[in-house]
């Protein structure tokens, strides 16, 4: 923990008001500096703190890129009526593949679907027991990349289901369903951890520069003897706040593009077995000097709230 001199601040008033706030942080980081051990647990506790929510963003904001890309379904079954005729599917097959929102039509007959099903079913045996084909034919619509917004597509299912000889249509977007519930349980996830991180934070500063303060009560109650005002002796423990902030911040930057980079080899991995090319992305440099500032509010706001308290508490004799 650092230890403060609040002697170190006597004279700043010749200065200029940059130049002794300037005076001023540079001589707060100098003590961190002289009790580097204690000094690094802290800051390791703050950025594994950080850490953890930075993580979860990540999962949150990648989970969403995946959503974005396969934001539509890519099918919509149609069931047709039993015992249609194969000329008037054609047919059917035909007029759909002329639409303009319809990309392709794939078509499978009920004798197609039997045998599918019996390959991937096990039930070969029991499926030859059966008197008749009890599988419908079935289209299979492919919409355009431009009329895969789920708006257009609701619009291309209502006008699908009023076509001749359609008994049923069915959107294949049960795993979108299944990827947005996911993707929000990580989002509130990631919020609560968040949150619960930041209170760590603003405990693990405030409660280090409040040791500080009762280490230097003596000194403290020299200064107000002598007409130094809260506000004054204060000052270098903000100082010291912030670079537990900020440094604590940096280092989680370090922890979680070490951990983006560790977890692209798995990601390219699983990408690999669904014949597709999708890397992990990182926090971009507008967050990581958000998470940067944010932590560095978290040990100024900390240390206001924590040494203030106990400064006037702590009276001259």
């Amino acid at each position: 923990m650092a230890k403060h001199k609040p002697k170190n601040t006597q004279g700043a008033s010749n200065d200029g008001f940059w130049a002794t706030h300037k005076k001023q942080a540079k001589l707060s980081f100098q003590e961190l500096l002289r009790r580097p051990l204690g000094n690094l647990l802290t800051l390791a506790v703050i950025a594994m703190s950080l850490t953890l929510p930075s993580s979860m963003y990540l999962v949150g904001k990648n989970l969403t890129i995946v959503a974005s890309k396969w934001q539509a379904p890519s099918q919509i079954s149609l069931y047709l009526q039993q015992e249609v005729a194969e000329s008037k599917v054609q047919d059917l097959k035909s007029e759909l593949e002329g639409w303009k929102e319809v990309e392709a039509v794939n078509y499978i007959s009920p004798q197609e679907g039997l045998k599918e099903l019996s390959e991937q079913s096990g039930f070969e045996q029991a499926l030859t027991l059966l008197d008749s084909n009890p599988l419908p034919a079935v289209l299979i619509v492919s919409p355009k990349s431009d009329w895969q917004d789920k708006d257009k597509v609701n619009q291309l299912v209502n006008r699908l289901k009023q076509q001749s000889y359609v008994n049923e249509v069915r959107l294949d977007d049960d795993w979108l369903v299944r990827l947005e519930a996911i993707k929000h349980v990580a989002v509130v996830v990631a919020t609560t951890l968040a949150i619960l991180m930041f209170v760590a934070v603003f405990l693990i500063v405030g409660n280090t520069l409040r040791f500080n303060v009762l280490e230097q009560k003596d000194e403290i109650q020299v200064m107000k003897l002598v007409g130094a005002t809260n506000t004054f002796i204060l000052r270098p423990y903000l100082y010291t706040g912030m670079w537990f902030g900020l440094l604590g911040g940096f280092i989680a930057w370090l922890f979680t593009a070490i951990i983006t980079v560790t977890l692209n080899g798995a990601v390219d991995n699983v990408a690999v077995l669904y014949e597709s090319v999708f890397r992990l992305v990182g926090l971009t440099w507008d967050e990581s000097l958000l998470l940067l500032m944010l932590s560095s509010f978290l040990g100024l706001f900390a240390a206001r709230i924590s040494v203030l308290r106990h400064l006037k508490e702590i009276e001259p004799v």
